[in-house]
Order: structure tokens, then C-alpha cells, then sequence
């Protein structure tokens, strides 16, 4: 009750810095080097909820900022309602996290994880243990929401470390989750396919540029990336080098036969899904060549996944249907979807005329940022995108340098469909602490790991994932020219 009551007054601390931040933002900022008394408005919400974001939580805070945003009269209610709990981005990280649940229930996520670690090369080789499972982690993720994966992939390594011998706090014991964890970041931004960070900065950049980038494009970057940090965490491996002699104990054949086969639910859900992405990626891709993928591609990617849900909870196995919805919504994470919807309905004020609020951080930054070149203003933002992103939320960030590369590279050079896939990587390289990004609670918090053990490694990794970025940046703009 202690530690209940000192957390309670130290939120209601927060809360109190954050009203007084509002009030003197409200009372000091002048409508004045282009910015509006709208833009004033809600700079004076958008600062305390930022603050609030970042020390308290995200679910009734950001129901909090959509009431907050209408009485700004920066926008109408109807448009916040839209811009936020009805934005494209909601209804699609939604329907994607159903279908993840089907997966995981009917046994297809287990069973494919379960497949790459018994392998017969695997017996008697840690690090190629090590690389088959955490391959999988990546894989899988590249398709199913990272939260929900995180806890999926917790389970299972947990299981194998017992089946091992290999106890918390021993240090395979902690790489193994540590590569998980690394792993988790890379797919929670390097696949737009069920992840909110993708969707919200397409959403952010189609509002504000009017370029579109489809589900295609973006994975056409994302898993070339993915496949380099995932060469860069067995690398860490190496050079961490944990004491595996326990090892010894992981009997492939003992495992694979420990495993049931997938049954008919299993069977059917894993084709639906398949035929999900096909339907998803197929179009932006094959649009040109028959008015059949035109017309899919104007449905978007949403609706094949909610014609899936709808089949799913139709068709029959084992007596009863294979998705049973009710149950599925009950486990789908509300706070991050409803996270998720009101930072993409920041995005108008953000970028209107009405507001002025981007031309009055313009006129701020450019004498200080005005005279580097466009890439040395790219690089700095990349760096203190990882620096910021690993002590604070990876959302938060992504949205804010997403805005301030918006303003100092929009009306240059700079191919903004390139920038907007790299800002939103580096923003989402959270890997040092337990608040970088919403699943890192579940690996610091039961002490899988811990930063004393870690910090050496998670560092290292977003060091060279800063360099990467950098590397990948004119990759970037020449696919996107």
C-alpha cells in the first residue's frame, strides 16, 4: 500500500506540472511569427499531454487530449472524433489484432516458432539455436501486432530456458531474452502490417505532404533493415558470449516430439492469413495490371482482414467456429489503439494553416538548424530520435521529429517519403530502458532482464542501428525517387 500511495502522489505531482505547464503556455505564447490564437490553443493542450504522456500512462490521457482538442476549436468535434477513434489506423491495427489472436489460440504462432528451433542442425549448436529463434521472433512479427508477440514469445522462451535447465539471471538466460526484446523493436516498425508506429507517420505524412506510401513500399525498406539489425543482434551474441554449456540439455528430437500437430482450426486460420497478406500486398503491387487489383487496391488493407475475421467466425472446426470475436476483442490492448488514434489526430492541428503552429516552428528552427546542409539536419535528427526514443515513449518521438523534419526539410530537396520511413525506424530503435516502448515492461518488469546486465549490448545495438539508418537513408530516397 506504500508504494501504492507514493506512486498515486507522484503522479498527482505530474498532474499538477502539467496543469501549470498549460496555464503558462496559455498565458505567455503570442500569437506572433505566424502562429494563431488556434495555434496557441494547442500548443497549451499539446505540451501537458505530451508531458502527462511520458510520466503518467496513455489510455485516459488521450481520451483527456480529444475532449481538450474540441474545446481548443481547432477542430470540430466531429472531426476529432473522426481524426482519432475513427482514424484509419485504429480500425487497422484492430481487425490485424483479432486476427493475431486466432493465430496464437489455434496454435499457428507456437507452431512455427517451435519449427525453426528444431531443426537437426540446431542440436548441440547455441548459436544457431539462437539465430533460428530469434529469426522466427522476427518473422512472425513482421505479421502480427509486437505487443501480443511479446508476451507470446516471452512464454516460450521461458519454456525452453526450463526445458534447458537455464535460470533467470544466468547469462544465456538473458541474451536469449535480450534478442527477443531487440528483435521486437525491429518488427514493431519495419512491417505496417498489424503495427500502429508505420500506420500513424503514413497517416502523418499523407496529411501534411499528401504522399502516400502503401504497405509494399514500406516493407520494400523495412525487412532489408530488419534482416541488417538482425545480423547486428547475433553479432551482440558474439561478442556477449554467454556461458551456454547448459545447452547441452536441449534434445531437438525430445522438444519436436513434445509438440502436437496443428489442428484443422490451425490449419485454416494460417491459410486466411496467408491470403490476408496476399490480398494486402498484391494490389499496390499488380494495379496496373488488371482492374482487379485497381479496385482491391482502392479497398485498402483493411478489408481483407475484416473479410477474414468475418470467415473465420463462420467456418466451423472441431464443432464450434474457428474465431470466436467476443472472446478476441476481450484481449485486444485498448489503451494502445486509443494511443495510437490521438496522436494521428494531432497530426491536422499540427499542420494547419488555421494554427500556424508550422510555420512558427520554422521560424524558430531555422536560424539555429537553417544553414546545415539537408543530410547533416537528417543526421541530427536520427541521433537524437535513438537518444530520445530509448528514455521516452517511441510514439511521442517518432511524431515529434517526424514534425520537426517536416518543417526543416518539407520545402527542400529532401525526398520526404524516404525521410518519413527512417525518422520512424530511428524513433523506433527503444531498446536501453523499460519506458522506450510498450512491450519493454514485460521484459524488464518480471526481471528477464535488467539494465545493469544489458545496457552494455542495448546500447551497442542502437549505436550501429544509428548508422544504419544513416546508410539506409539514401537507399531509401533513391527507391522512393
Amino acid at each position: 500500500m506504500a508504494k501504492m500511495a507514493a506512486a498515486d502522489k507522484k503522479n498527482y505531482i505530474h498532474y499538477l506540472i502539467a496543469l501549470i505547464i498549460g496555464i503558462v503556455i496559455y498565458a505567455v505564447l503570442q500569437p506572433t511569427n505566424g502562429l494563431t490564437d488556434l495555434g496557441v490553443r494547442v500548443i497549451a493542450i499539446l505540451i501537458p499531454i505530451l508531458y502527462l504522456w511520458l510520466t503518467v500512462n496513455t489510455h485516459w490521457v488521450s481520451i483527456l487530449a480529444l475532449g481538450l482538442m474540441v474545446m481548443t476549436q481547432a477542430m470540430t468535434a466531429n472531426e476529432v472524433w473522426a481524426g482519432s477513434l475513427g482514424h484509419f489506423v485504429v480500425i487497422t491495427v484492430l481487425v490485424y489484432m483479432v486476427l493475431n489472436v486466432c493465430l496464437s489460440e489455434t496454435g499457428v504462432i507456437n507452431k512455427i516458432a517451435m519449427f525453426f528451433v528444431t531443426r537437426k542442425f540446431v542440436q548441440g549448436r547455441p548459436y544457431a539455436f539462437l539465430a533460428m529463434f530469434f529469426a522466427s521472433n522476427i518473422i512472425i512479427g513482421l505479421f502480427m501486432d509486437n505487443l501480443s508477440l511479446a508476451v507470446i514469445y516471452i512464454g516460450i522462451a521461458e519454456v525452453l530456458c526450463k526445458q534447458m535447465g537455464v535460470k533467470k539471471g544466468e547469462p544465456f538466460y538473458t541474451c536469449i531474452f535480450t534478442g527477443v526484446m531487440l528483435g521486437n523493436v525491429l518488427l514493431s516498425v519495419c512491417s505496417p502490417i498489424a503495427h500502429a508506429l508505420p500506420n500513424i507517420i503514413m497517416a502523418s505524412l499523407e496529411t501534411q505532404f499528401g504522399i502516400t506510401i502503401s504497405y509494399a513500399q514500406w516493407l520494400a525498406i523495412g525487412v532489408p533493415y530488419a534482416v541488417v539489425m538482425y545480423l547486428v543482434i547475433m553479432l551482440i551474441c558474439r561478442i556477449w558470449h554467454p556461458d551456454m554449456s547448459k545447452f547441452t540439455n536441449f534434445d531437438v528430437e525430445e522438444v519436436k516430439a513434445q509438440q502436437k500437430p496443428l489442428g484443422k482450426d490451425g490449419i485454416i486460420a494460417a491459410v486466411v492469413f496467408i491470403c490476408v497478406i496476399f490480398f494486402v500486398l498484391a494490389p499496390s503491387l499488380l494495379s496496373g495490371v488488371s482492374g482487379f487489383f485497381s479496385y482491391l487496391n482502392d479497398c485498402g488493407v483493411v478489408v481483407p482482414a475484416i473479410l477474414a475475421i468475418a470467415f473465420l467466425a463462420i467456418c466451423p472446426a472441431n464443432g464450434k467456429p474457428i474465431l470466436n470475436v467476443p472472446s478476441a476483442l476481450k484481449q485486444v490492448p485498448w489503451p494502445p489503439l486509443i494511443f495510437a488514434g490521438t496522436v494521428s489526430m494531432f497530426a491536422t492541428p499540427l499542420s494547419s494553416e488555421a494554427t500556424g503552429i508550422q510555420t512558427w516552428l520554422g521560424n524558430i528552427l531555422q536560424p539555429v538548424l537553417g544553414n546545415l546542409l539537408e543530410f547533416g539536419i537528417i543526421v541530427i535528427l536520427f541521433l537524437l530520435a535513438i537518444i530520445m526514443t530509448n528514455f521516452l515513449s517511441n510514439t511521442v518521438t517518432m511524431v515529434l521529429f517526424f514534425n520537426i523534419g517536416a518543417v526543416l526539410l518539407g520545402t527542400g530537396n529532401t525526398n520526404m517519403a524516404a525521410f518519413t520511413v527512417m525518422v520512424a525506424i530511428a524513433a523506433g530503435m527503444a531498446t536501453v530502458t523499460p519506458s522506450a516502448a510498450v512491450p519493454s515492461p514485460f521484459f524488464f518488469g518480471p526481471g528477464h532482464v535488467n539494465i545493469k546486465d544489458t545496457c552494455k549490448y542495448t546500447i551497442m545495438f542502437a549505436v550501429i542501428s544509428f548508422v544504419v539508418c544513416i546508410v539506409f537513408m539514401p537507399i531509401a530516397t533513391a527507391f522512393f525517387s
